[in-house]
């Protein structure tokens, strides 16, 4: 299997090409590379965007990729790092029509594997990325990760809804089903961004993508994993993921709102989503890029995040130098916790809706 993220998964990038894509207006730049027998060394799923009114270069999905990587096969990653260095240039020349380039949400490593591009990158990006190693117990790895004391916490939470209702987890059945649990989620994470003073995140075309990669998926080998937990059939959390080489990739979780959040049904949810992927026998779970408490309470691995950030022209490097500056403030930010916190307190008072 070809090294790479579910954000180069085939499926994946036609969905969302055919949906956000065409909404951003996006030309495709696909590079294929094989060596001197023809056999297919590595892909690269590229796209020129227009920011700013800049021709920009990026990985095919920006900017809702999670993970900016390419599909490499295992054979060619021992000589990956000094090929890219010898051959970048011509790749850009080949590809050609663009201002700037921004290859963003690199990461250093990816299933310990290095990023075979990564002495291309300038810079460090301003988030980190989490993931769990599962293990075929749940009840091991829960003890591994939370004291007694949470474990008890946990099972008191379960309790107490269990008094209030019939309560259910696991994934909808059929296509019909799954479709409306992910209006559910969009509408549950709509209130509670609007909450956090965050708005506009999902919009239509961004909603069509994940029905979209619903539709076109094949139920027997599925790409999307929406576990809900459900009390007398009301769905109270989703935790929407996608499934690819034997990983459960953390996409978007959501949180009804109402007074039955004080019994914790996102942390249930989480719960019963690790113990469910263990019982799938997948290996890890990624939590993505993007710091959270719950993500470092759980994670074993805490990846660094590279960008590869230029200008190929005046009009690139002015663009680029703007970019540059503002991920720089965003990074120290986010890595000062009285910044983050008085960042996140403005917002929510300035742009926050009770639900």
């Amino acid at each position: 299997m070809a090294v790479g993220t579910l954000y180069q998964n085939s499926l994946w990038c036609q969905a969302w090409a055919e949906t956000v894509g065409q909404q951003l207006d996006i030309k495709p730049r696909i590079v294929v590379a094989r060596n001197s027998l023809g056999t297919l060394q590595f892909i690269l799923p590229l796209q020129v965007r227009k920011r700013q009114g800049v021709r920009v270069l990026e990985w095919l999905g920006s900017p809702h990729h999670n993970y900016g990587h390419g599909l490499f096969d295992p054979g060619f990653m021992p000589a990956a790092a000094p090929w890219f260095d010898d051959n970048w240039d011509r790749i850009l020349d080949e590809t050609g029509g663009f201002d700037a380039i921004a290859l963003t949400e690199m990461p250093e490593r990816l299933a310990g594997i290095e990023h075979p591009m990564l002495g291309l990158a300038n810079l460090r990006a301003a988030n980190l990325s989490f993931g769990l190693r599962l293990e075929a117990d749940f009840e091991q790895l829960h003890a591994r990760k939370k004291s007694a004391e949470r474990r008890r916490a946990a099972r008191k939470h379960a309790s107490a809804l269990a008094e209030l209702g019939t309560v259910s987890f696991g994934l909808p059945q059929g296509k019909s089903e799954l479709h409306a649990l992910i209006d559910v989620m969009f509408g549950h994470q709509q209130s509670r961004l609007a909450e956090l003073g965050v708005h506009r995140v999902f919009g239509p075309a961004e909603r069509l993508f994940v029905h979209r990669l619903a539709e076109m998926q094949d139920e027997d080998n599925p790409i999307l994993a929406p576990y809900r937990l459900t009390c007398d059939g009301n769905v109270l959390a989703v935790m929407l993921g996608g499934l690819h080489g034997n990983c459960y990739w953390a996409l978007i979780s959501s949180l009804a709102p109402g007074p039955l959040r004080k019994h914790s049904p996102g942390d249930l949810a989480l719960l019963g989503t690790i113990e469910a992927c263990c019982r799938r026998g997948l290996t890890m779970i990624d939590f993505s890029a993007g710091d959270s408490s719950y993500k470092r309470a759980w994670a074993d691995d805490i990846v660094a995040m590279r960008v590869l950030l230029r200008g190929r022209n005046l009009i690139g490097i002015m663009w680029a130098g703007v970019m540059t500056l503002r991920l720089l403030l965003k990074r120290q930010i986010k890595e000062s916790p009285v910044l983050l916190g008085l960042s996140l307190s403005l917002r929510r008072r300035l742009f926050a809706k009770r639900a």
